[in-house]
């Protein structure tokens, strides 16, 4: 049995994400959204009401489409 998963639709360029739903969306871990902010790649658009840092989904687009030249599609040979 197969777990069931969600699918998260952006709404538009101000839409703030979570790591977790930044990560969703990018189709990459948590820990890479990290190295992201960290390297000064993604900056934070703020906190939620837990602390938790936020993202804009526009920011999110810029990296995604940037660090996509390093990204390797396909499989193995």
């Amino acid at each position: 049995m197969h777990a069931r998963r969600w699918h998260l639709v952006v709404t538009g360029p101000d839409m703030l994400l979570t790591r977790e739903q930044a990560a969703e969306v990018a189709r990459v871990d948590r820990e890479r959204i990290r190295t992201w902010e960290r390297r000064g790649h993604l900056p934070r658009a703020g906190l939620d009401d837990d602390g938790r840092p936020l993202y804009s989904a526009l920011d999110l687009a810029k990296i995604e489409h940037r660090m996509r030249r390093f990204t390797r599609v396909g499989s193995p040979a």
